[in-house]
């Protein structure tokens, strides 16, 4: 098919006044017409809130520990310097995290805290990304200041289009603008902004340029701004402070503290949540002698997130923590590197967990799901609930239930069916994906297979759901924002709409040569309007026509895929200012 003449078979794809339409020649006229509703224009992420409830079990820093660092943080919030933005950076597992909350939750009960954002680890959604940064600030913003919210309301009402805008547009009229419009009389005390871990964000080009947007934001005179950033020291972020003058930040680099500062804290950590343990399982008081909490502390050497795993494994053995910690002293180890500490510590607690008391051939069916299973979790591109993740990977629940059951010391399993599962600490799949550093093969995760595995499960499920007018919509034409949310997710499960999402994405990372696979080719010609039906139903339209645009680029080169690449390079016009090929 000649890319010139995808238009016989898919027609033409236009955005009609009120919203997107789509003239399909195979199965009639399919209409979906995109949101112009101005307070739906504001699509904020509640769950990136430092008190958002997937973080609400999560620890601040513990009394008598990282007082000095705490400290220092007051100081420099509270002072009139011109240095308005502080930058903690550390290595992985150091608690960035833990102090940024604890930073967010003291300010807020200040009522001094004008938003936080957390990043999830990569994998993460639309939490590991930067595409709605701007609006979730506003949001909180204006949820927390009255006085602002007036300037941003009006600032939405005179962008209708404000969501399709770049990240620093976006902040320049939902946050610059209604900043530098307040009194200055409004905030005569500083008010903090907590943003942690955007080392995580999926694209580092957005990092460096989320940086410039918070820059931007402390030097806005009105308000006394003061942003504080938790991050690893990675390139995107460190280019990011490049970028901007060096007399408008600092530096505090985490694990450079004297290491017998780290040690009591660590000790101070270990001896409270041991304790704790041993309380609540009527043990003796073994588990948390000087002893035994000295050699773990040595063990930790400066990653708190050794000991925070450590004390969950330890305290998952209920009766048995003690002989859990007897494992842990007999591991020998004369590795010097923080890193390689923890890598020994993630490797005993899989093995005990996975193996232990299990016949040879149900410990080798229980790591072959945990392959499968776990692998599957490490490289998704957005946290999914266990139904969800079963049905994407065709097994079970009550099998990937039992085979998370045990992994609570480096998994969130959530008890609530509507919460996803998550992993604890990113370090933990930098582990299972690096086979340098995972060198136990029955754990260790082929992130270029597990993609694959995860690219066909998405296949099959879309081709196995999707249609035309998948909401069974009486009326063409309806408005997208006459549809509830709870409509959509009832007629388009959230694992077919992951698999619309992301399906391209998985295909990118995997070994699957696309000129092999006639059901892909298949897929376009059969379900390529129902697809797009889809993501516009979901809000993710835009991100259908840059999927298109990938899969043309990974087809270019190809004699062989012609046809594909004629149906993804559609010719589509976007009065409303979208444009599929240009």
């Amino acid at each position: 098919m000649e890319p010139g003449k995808v238009e016989q078979r898919f027609g033409n794809l236009e955005a009609t006044e009120g919203g997107f339409a789509f003239q399909g020649h195979i199965q009639g006229d399919v209409h979906v017409h995109r949101s112009h509703n101005v307070r739906a224009e504001l699509d904020s992420l509640p769950e990136a809130a430092f008190n958002a409830a997937s973080r609400q079990y999560s620890y601040s820093c513990l009394e008598n520990t990282r007082r000095k660092i705490l400290q220092n943080i007051e100081e420099w919030a509270d002072s009139n310097g011109k240095k308005r933005m502080d930058w903690l950076k550390g290595m992985a597992g150091t608690g960035k995290s833990t102090i940024a909350l604890t930073v967010a939750r003291k300010y807020a009960k200040l009522r001094r805290l004008g938003a936080s954002f957390f990043f999830f680890s990569r994998g993460g959604g639309d939490h590991a990304s930067a595409a709605k940064f701007a609006s979730t600030v506003a949001a909180q913003l204006a949820d927390t200041w009255p006085e602002l919210k007036k300037y941003i309301d009006n600032a939405i009402a005179s962008s209708p289009r404000i969501r399709d805008l770049g990240l620093f547009d976006q902040w320049e009229k939902l946050v610059l603008g209604p900043l530098a419009q307040l009194d200055k009389n409004v905030f005569p005390l500083p008010i903090a902004i907590v943003v942690d871990a955007p080392d995580e964000c999926d694209s580092e080009d957005d990092v460096s340029l989320l940086i410039q947007c918070l820059a931007a934001a402390t030097a806005v005179e009105s308000t006394r701004l003061r942003v504080f950033v938790t991050s690893r020291p990675d390139q995107p972020v460190n280019l990011g402070f490049g970028g901007i003058s060096q007399d408008t930040h600092r530096d505090f680099i985490l694990h450079d503290i004297e290491q017998s500062s780290v040690d009591q804290d660590l000790f101070n950590f270990y001896k409270y949540r041991l304790a704790y343990t041993a309380k609540r399982f009527g043990l003796d008081d073994r588990i948390h002698s000087d002893e035994a909490i000295r050699f773990l502390v040595e063990k930790s050497s400066v990653l708190f997130i050794h000991a925070a795993t450590v004390c969950r494994f330890m305290q998952e053995g209920g009766q048995l923590a003690n002989e859990r910690l007897s494992l842990l002293i007999a591991v020998e180890s004369a590795l010097t590197k923080p890193e390689k500490e923890l890598d020994t510590m993630y490797t005993t607690v899989l093995t005990h967990s996975l193996a232990v008391g299990l016949e040879p051939a149900e410990a080798a069916r229980v790591q072959a799901l945990f392959r499968r299973v776990v692998g599957s979790i490490v490289v998704l591109s957005d946290a999914m609930t266990c139904a969800d993740l079963s049905t994407m990977l065709e097994e079970p629940r009550d099998v990937i239930t039992k085979t998370l059951h045990c992994l609570h010391s480096v998994l969130d399993v959530p008890e609530e069916e509507t919460r996803p599962i998550r992993l604890l600490h990113p370090s933990f799949r930098d582990f299972l994906l690096d086979p340098q550093r995972c060198q136990n093969k029955t754990f260790s995760v082929n992130a270029t297979a597990a993609h694959s595995h995860l690219f066909n499960c998405c296949l099959r499920l879309m081709k196995n759901h999707l249609r035309r007018n998948m909401c069974n919509l009486e009326r063409p034409g309806t408005r997208t924002r006459d549809i509830p949310s709870t409509v959509v997710d009832e007629f388009i499960p959230l694992s077919v709409q992951y698999a619309c999402r992301y399906w391209i994405h998985h295909l990118q990372q995997s070994e699957v040569d696309p000129n092999d696979r006639p059901d892909i080719m298949d897929f376009f010609h059969t379900q390529f309007l129902a697809w797009l039906e889809t993501l516009a139903l979901i809000g993710r339209l835009s991100d259908g026509i840059t999927m298109m645009k990938l899969v043309e680029a990974r087809l270019s080169a190809s004699s062989t895929a012609t046809d594909l690449k004629g149906a993804t390079t559609t010719k589509a016009r976007f009065r409303s200012g979208y444009y599929a090929d240009q």
